[in-house]
């Protein structure tokens, strides 16, 4: 096994001295913070959960329109977007039921925020954007 390899795509080498920082590519998702944004995608999707009997939990995924995308070299974008997590309603075994008619229910909260009744109405309205920081990294999400 060779303990120097160099890259196909470098031309000459950089002696440790002559090598300077560069700032990488990121994307300040603070920005959003109190921004409105329109709401492009709503699908039912499985999680993990320790809170079920069954390990999972249904629930609702709500995304906004893409805000950044950050390029990157092997031609997979990153794209950011707010989204959130609506937990819907499934019996002890894992079954979907329905979403949560009770007033207090987040998704219920946020319904009403947006003007809608049913989650099918969902994509399409706006509503705001509220960034937070967890885990020393920052993530975005609806404000209702």
């Amino acid at each position: 096994m060779e303990e120097n390899k160099t890259n196909e795509n470098q031309s000459e080498q950089m002696s440790l001295s002559d090598l300077k920082p560069i700032e990488g590519s990121s994307v300040d998702l603070k920005q959003y913070d109190k921004k409105e944004v329109e709401l492009e995608g709503v699908e039912i999707i499985q999680v993990k959960s320790d809170y079920t009997k069954c390990k999972t939990q249904w629930v609702l995924k709500v995304q906004s329109v893409v805000l950044e995308t950050l390029e990157r070299d092997d031609d997979e974008d990153i794209k950011f977007r707010a989204s959130e997590l609506f937990n819907l309603i499934q019996d002890d075994e894992g079954k979907l039921q329905g979403y949560p008619e009770a007033e207090g229910s987040n998704l219920q909260i946020f319904m009403k925020d947006i003007g809608v009744k049913k989650p099918d109405e969902i994509v399409g309205k706006k509503t705001l954007i509220k960034s937070y920081e967890k885990n020393d990294k920052t993530y975005l999400k609806f404000r209702y």
